[in-house]
């Protein structure tokens, strides 16, 4: 079997969202713990005055953000705050789609559990309370609160930095292979307990605004945020009347071998996945790069889109997650929901220029680069984590084709 993929909907959601590169301050910071600190003492009756924070671009109340009204507060306050950022995010998607009662619905829950280690939490509960906390213990029972109609499968998927690629992955591959009609796919990054140190080193030094390629950048701050998605098997999405926004070429995996960017792994996986789409040599392709955010990873990624151009003289380079900053498991996703949603609403998305690029990139000419994203129908995405995962998602941006068959088979909502 070999099903057609298409997305219908998602959403996204991170601190300081369409407002610019976010910068930080140890004042905001501060005070950013210090309501965070008061909310989880009056969760876990605990004292939390101590606990010290890292820089990072963080929600002001996750618990404000995210108020999750459909659910009971005794059991909603237990939630860690990438659970109810995750919950919020799927119960968007399924408050505003069709969602048949007897299709057979997978959540793909794609976690770096960024913030898992809170749940030692609940064994300083009282009785009574840890009666409500313990019902949450096993990392995806949560996910039982979305009180879905009809009881769901349930998948997770903890690959780090592509966790949300490889939620994806495993959300394409059994809807095409036939084993499920639907499928939400997404998750989130949060922090729920202040800790002093960083996971790992997304950037360095206070001062991170300079995007990638350029020279002098210093990565990225840890963010807050997360991305969900509404994939379908496609006749049931033309029978269901849903717009299609988006269809799934391909998605494939691959391993790059190293921890820094390995420019030749990637290079192939690229090209394979391209193959595997059916995309042409000669069709224009808008390629959105990774962006680490330091040299040698940069270096490395824009000498790979280089190799791809020698295969695909058509293809352009791009950077669509300007505004964003690193929210593990979904980064990579960034620059792919800023598209749809600018297609969405009818207007054009700038990518970044790079204007002085490191030394070690040279001159960056408009045969290798474009911040402007109208005119591709054809995007590939590529993402991968320290680790070594690796993915290339091959996506169609071609909504007329989808309205002439609504027209014809008598859908639209």
């Amino acid at each position: 079997m070999n099903r057609r993929v298409v997305i219908i909907d998602y959403c996204y959601d991170y601190p300081h969202k369409s407002e610019g590169r976010s910068g930080w301050s140890v004042e905001e910071q501060e005070q950013i713990w210090q309501t965070r600190t008061e909310e989880l003492k009056r969760t876990y009756g605990a004292d939390f005055t101590d606990a010290g924070s890292f820089p990072g671009i963080f929600y002001p109340s996750v618990e404000q953000r995210f108020k999750l009204e459909h659910i009971p507060q005794e059991k909603s306050r237990y939630l860690l705050s990438s659970e109810r950022i995750t919950l919020s995010l799927f119960k968007s998607l399924i408050d505003r789609n069709t969602i048949r009662e007897k299709s057979d619905l997978l959540l793909s829950l794609g976690s770096s559990q960024t913030d898992i280690l809170a749940k030692s939490l609940y064994f300083g509960l009282g009785p009574e309370q840890l009666v409500d906390a313990m019902d949450l213990l096993d990392p995806l029972a949560f996910l039982k609160l979305l009180q879905l109609p009809r009881p769901a499968a349930i998948e997770l998927i903890s690959e780090a930095s592509t966790s949300g690629a490889g939620a994806l992955y495993s959300a394409y591959h059994k809807i095409n292979e036939g084993h499920v009609d639907v499928v939400l796919a997404g998750g989130a990054s949060a922090m729920t307990t202040p800790i002093p140190v960083e996971l790992s080193h997304f950037g360095i030094g206070p001062n991170r605004q300079t995007l990638p390629f350029e020279e002098n950048t210093s990565g990225h701050y840890f963010s807050e945020g997360g991305a969900a998605f509404l994939l379908k098997e496609r006749d049931l999405a033309i029978a269901d009347g849903d717009t299609i926004i988006a269809e799934i070429r391909d998605l494939t995996a691959g391993t790059m071998g190293s921890t820094v960017y390995n420019r030749n792994a990637m290079k192939k996986l690229v090209v394979q996945s391209l193959r595997n789409a059916a995309i042409q040599e000669d069709e224009a392709v808008l390629l959105d790069l990774y962006g680490r955010g330091n040299e040698i990873d940069d270096t490395a990624e824009f000498s790979c889109l280089r190799n791809v151009q020698k295969q695909y003289p058509a293809l352009k380079g791009a950077y669509l997650k300007e505004d964003s900053h690193y929210v593990v498991g979904y980064y990579g996703m960034i620059g792919l929901c800023r598209l749809l949603e600018a297609r969405q609403e009818g207007r054009p998305l700038q990518g970044s220029t790079i204007s002085r690029p490191n030394k070690f990139i040279g001159c960056v000419s408009e045969q290798h680069w474009t911040a402007d994203t109208a005119g591709y129908n054809i995007v590939s995405i590529p993402t991968f984590s320290m680790h070594g995962n690796s993915y290339n998602l091959v996506l169609d941006l071609q909504p007329s084709i989808v309205g002439t068959e609504l027209a014809m088979n008598g859908g639209g909502k």
